[in-house]
């Protein structure tokens, strides 16, 4: 070997390592704690809350990897004055934490100071090896069922990632239910998975038993709104008095019946008072957007060992792209 290759196969085995200790640094394995934007943000419950100032919030589903829609929602909600908004779960693609990791590195860019809560979803709560579990759902996004209140209205998350209620949980959700009517004028319920499909002969919601004794219990207690995700589309239904909403079109695939039904979109709620309005807000998908972090996606999770080859090859301003 000539002189010159030596020192050029020494020179390019330093960059290789110097890729290697910036990657290192970037991915900062020893951050074992979440920053404080991972917890959930639940203020403080107050019974017979006499505030009655008018105000909106914002409720959505199933963004998946849709980075191209999921962001340009997550600008609007934080420049349109909502008190907060609600992902109604599947935010993520299984429950690895570097997941978790990479979905709230890239919410912090867009988020603003409005309030985020999170419902767990079946994604949320799957590995890739369909194995349940909350652990990461817990240690970045708060508790998997609870309830909280803001002005007139309380709020109330119910966990059925896993397509069921457990029997402690509509024993939970019952007595919850009943203290809360006397105290709020509002209710509304949170949740990912329907208690039915809208669609024609379609049946991607919970079973049927568990679906009627939800709603029996909405009913008996006189529930304002109902939302859910899980089916990607829009859907809204008044049953008995209770207005039920399927929002799952945040960022992944549409599945609606009708092509002409099939919009991405996130929805407005206004309460004032009495009176409560609902409104579809439809999204534009920005193709950038989704391109440069689907690249930044696959690179970070997928297919990390390519980096300080591409590093080498391309320079420091791709690691520079690629840093979270």
């Amino acid at each position: 070997m000539s002189k010159k290759l030596a020192v050029l196969t020494y020179v390019r085995g330093l960059f290789l390592l110097a890729a290697l200790f910036l990657l290192f640094l970037t991915i900062r394995p020893w951050e074992a704690e979440p920053p404080p934007l991972m917890q959930s943000p639940i203020p403080q419950v107050q019974r017979g809350e006499t505030i009655t100032h008018p105000f909106q919030f914002a409720v959505f589903s199933d963004s998946h990897k849709g980075w191209g829609v999921f962001k340009p929602i997550m600008k609007e909600i934080a420049s349109d004055e909502y008190a907060f908004a609600i992902t109604l779960g599947d935010f993520v693609a299984q429950s690895k934490e570097d997941r978790y990791r990479f979905f709230f590195k890239k919410l912090a860019d867009v988020k603003g100071e409005t309030p985020l809560f999170f419902v767990p979803g079946n994604h949320d709560v799957h590995d890739d090896n369909t194995t349940y579990s909350l652990e990461s759902y817990w240690k970045y996004c708060g508790p998997d069922h609870y309830w909280f209140s803001w002005g007139n209205a309380a709020f109330v998350v119910v966990n059925d990632s896993r397509s069921t209620i457990t029997a402690d949980q509509f024993h939970w959700l019952k007595n919850t239910l009943r203290k809360l009517r006397s105290d709020f004028k509002h209710i509304f319920v949170f949740m990912h998975v329907p208690p039915f499909d809208p669609r024609e002969g379609q049946s991607y919601c919970l079973p049927k038993s568990d679906g009627e004794q939800f709603m029996a219990l909405m009913e008996k207690f006189a529930v304002d709104y109902v939302f859910c995700g899980h089916i990607q589309c829009y859907f809204r239904e008044v049953i008995n008095g209770v207005t039920y909403i399927i929002c799952g079109g945040a960022g992944g695939g549409l599945k609606c019946p009708d092509s002409s039904d099939a919009f991405h979109h996130y929805v407005r709620v206004a309460v004032e008072g009495e009176e409560i309005q609902d409104s579809v807000i439809r999204a534009e998908r920005n193709l950038w957007i989704e391109i440069t972090v689907d690249l930044q996606y696959d690179m970070r999770l997928k297919y990390p060992f390519l980096l300080p080859f591409l590093t080498a090859v391309m320079g420091q301003s791709f690691l520079s792209f690629l840093a979270l």
